[in-house]
């Protein structure tokens, strides 16, 4: 019986791709967790005067990054009798399980989401913790790696420098996108010894609310709402991207697709129909685990989200 509740689950999933895949850098995991620290590197070459020695250098330890992989189950039990007696209909099973199957990309969506509906949240989130107890700790507990929300307007370098990547009032438009993506590419653009790197965003990640805001300002072949014929220097310079699960209906971020975010995948959904011997009840189950993490703050910047 359970081949078909498999076949029922996957009849019902959805076959367009999920957002979230084209946003966040998606991995194969291996364990309940993933842990890394990023090195930030050396420094620039520096010119050696003749019969003088070489100046040292040393590599400065960056973050410790922690990726949880988390659990999502749900079980649904029937009772022995409206089992067999709805073997007569053919669709009990697939009213059940295909459920399921349209509920996992849903799941998902919400999960991943949550990285930019909570990303400004002053006191962090859940979602960005990755402590599991008993077996790892991060130290930078609900906020990402460096102790400040993902979206922040101090985010520290390693050489006392700070960094904004988010601003609480700034409407899309033609003029603050402006700003924005000068902020992306020409503040930002530094890495934790505050060298330049090249930073360059090639998406802008809006709510529907804003569907037709962002296609005036990136697809108008002249400025929007000047009468002088200018030429719009913001046409197709990014994508617009759409997703239903952000919460803020006025709130945007500017970003690099599948740079700064990290899904893990630890294993793929199971789908199991059984019998309780005790009672005579039947039981369908479906198990999954995935995670998610913050790697890189300066690959987005938000406007408009809310704090707490």
């Amino acid at each position: 019986m359970s081949n078909k509740c498999d076949d029922y689950f996957w009849d019902a999933y959805p076959d367009v791709p999920p957002r979230y895949e084209e946003l966040f850098e998606v991995v194969q995991s291996d364990s309940a967790y993933e842990q890394f620290t990023s090195a930030i590197g050396l420094g620039e070459l520096l010119e050696k005067p003749e019969n003088e020695d070489i100046q040292a250098d040393a590599p400065m330890e960056s973050y410790t990054i922690v990726c949880k992989n988390r659990t999502f189950a749900r079980k649904v039990r029937f009772s022995y009798e409206s089992v067999e007696d709805a073997k007569k209909d053919s669709n009990f099973l697939s009213s059940v399980t295909g459920t399921w199957g349209r509920q996992l990309p849903i799941t998902k969506e919400k999960f991943y989401a949550k990285f930019f509906n909570y990303g400004a949240f002053a006191a962090g989130h859940d979602v960005f913790n990755g402590t599991i107890s008993g077996v790892v700790s991060d130290s930078s507990g609900d906020k990402i790696y460096d102790n400040t929300p993902f979206f922040s307007d101090s985010h520290p370098d390693k050489v006392g420098n700070t960094y904004d990547n988010y601003t609480t009032s700034l409407a899309l438009s033609y003029d603050n996108l402006k700003t924005a993506y000068s902020t992306y590419t020409n503040t930002n653009n530094r890495d934790e010894r505050g060298d330049v790197i090249e930073l360059t965003p090639n998406v802008l990640l809006i709510p529907p609310a804003l569907r037709f805001t962002a296609q005036e300002i990136l697809e108008s072949e002249k400025e929007p709402d000047v009468f002088n014929n200018t030429v719009n220097v913001l046409r197709n310079i990014i994508q617009p991207l759409e997703w239903s699960y952000l919460t803020d209906t006025d709130g945007w971020f500017l970003g690099k697709l599948k740079e700064g975010l990290m899904a893990t995948d630890r294993e793929d959904v199971s789908l199991d129909f059984y019998r309780d011997d005790d009672n005579l009840s039947y039981v369908a189950r479906v198990y999954t685990r995935f995670g998610g993490c913050a790697t890189n703050w300066r690959y987005w910047f938000a406007a408009n989200i809310a704090t707490s």
